[in-house]
């Protein structure tokens, strides 16, 4: 058993119930009925908010244990708070997570139970990322049951690129149960495509008969950073919001509303999913550049390196850009090359590991970038 199993299941018995609250007054959640499955088990959830593991915590009894990225380890106040509560196992991300899997197995040999978000990644378009074969894989070796449970209306509750949370309806269910007899019987790959097929969902699908309204303040304010490419002068970059509006300097103008959907002139799109779905191929796509070619910059940024202990030591701070083989912060050349994984965290802080084993994170909480848009451009020159 966990050591601090008792303090943590008492701390979140007093809290859940203004959790609860919370979520209903927030979100409008709906959780059903409370699910009482005996643990230890597994459960895998779609992302789609910052507080999914409260939208799980107050649908099943049986205290939960979570896989937490470790950048929510060094944010003051908040992480003291969540790691007494929750005391969430770490995953480093743009890293490999063995350390992660070993106290995953820990924990649940301890008899505790394991909430996790496998894709890693908060949805940005509303569609639900795929989950990579080595975590169905790694699923399996624990030998638990693993349950699969899929939130509704979260996309348009609490986008990633969107600076406020809007009120309009949340959901979640079981999908399915996979007890390890079942487990045995599965390939990694079924069992992966079983995972990937439970947790999947289209936002914009799901509420296109439902018309579920999604209101809040400053709806459009942070689309830039899902929004990288404007579709009618083919810049990159170069998208402006406010309020429910968002605009390019070439003439493109249009509004978000509390359905999610889009209109206005200068693109054929009605939705954020088939805007990100353009303008994947597009970058994709881009021509052959040379190695000097500035393809997006952003002013004052800060290059980060931190440590699993979740200490931080800035490395170096100025103009951020990226070309075809490198990234550069102020006076510091990162060879592209030389990046062997990387992600994004909320809006668009850019993470990513070096072959060398360093852990480097760019962010300027006063001057955010589009850190999706660096994201895909390294995609696209790694390969």
């Amino acid at each position: 058993m966990n050591p601090g199993y008792r303090r943590h299941k008492i701390l979140y018995e007093i809290i859940k119930p203004f959790a609860m609250v919370f979520l209903k007054l927030r979100f409008n959640f709906k959780r059903g009925k409370m699910q009482d499955i005996k643990g230890p088990f597994i459960i895998v959830c779609n992302h789609v908010t910052n507080l999914d593991f409260l939208f799980l915590s107050c649908s099943f009894k049986e205290y939960i244990y979570y896989v937490a990225s470790e950048h929510t380890f060094r944010a003051g106040f908040s992480s003291w708070l969540l790691r007494a509560v929750f005391d969430p196992i770490g995953r480093t991300k743009a890293s490999v997570a063995a350390a992660t899997v070993m106290e995953m197995g820990r924990r649940l040999k301890g008899g505790h139970s394991i909430g996790i978000f496998a894709e890693g990644l908060r949805c940005g378009n509303g569609v639900t990322d795929s989950v990579q074969p080595a975590t169905a894989k790694v699923f399996k070796i624990f030998n638990v049951p693993v349950i699969t449970y899929r939130l509704h209306g979260g996309y348009f509750s609490h986008p990633r690129w969107g600076y406020t949370m809007r009120k309009g309806y949340m959901e979640g269910e079981i999908v399915n149960i996979y007890t390890p007899e079942m487990l045995k019987k599965m390939s990694v790959e079924e069992f992966g495509e079983a995972i990937n097929r439970d947790l999947f969902e289209d936002a914009y699908e799901w509420n296109r008969d439902r018309h579920i309204a999604y209101k809040g303040r400053r709806l459009a304010e942070g689309l830039e950073f899902e929004l990288v490419a404007c579709p009618k002068c083919k810049q990159l970059n170069s998208l402006k919001s406010r309020g429910d509006r968002f605009w390019c300097s070439c003439g493109l103008s249009g509004k978000y509303d509390k359905y999610g959907m889009l209109s206005g002139e200068g693109f054929e799109f009605d939705n954020v999913r088939d805007w990100d779905a353009w303008e994947r191929k597009f970058i994709n796509d881009l021509p052959k550049a040379d190695d000097d070619t500035v393809l997006a910059s952003d002013e004052d940024q800060i290059l980060n390196r931190y440590s699993s202990e979740h200490k931080t030591v800035c490395v170096d701070r100025g103009t951020l850009s990226i070309t075809p083989r490198q990234l550069k912060v102020g006076n510091t050349i990162i060879p592209i090359s030389e990046i062997s994984l990387y992600d994004i965290i909320l809006q668009g802080y850019l993470l990513f590991t070096t072959k060398d084993g360093n852990h480097y994170e760019i962010h300027n909480n006063k001057h955010k970038f589009a850190g999706f848009l660096y994201y895909l451009l390294i995609k696209k020159y790694k390969a």
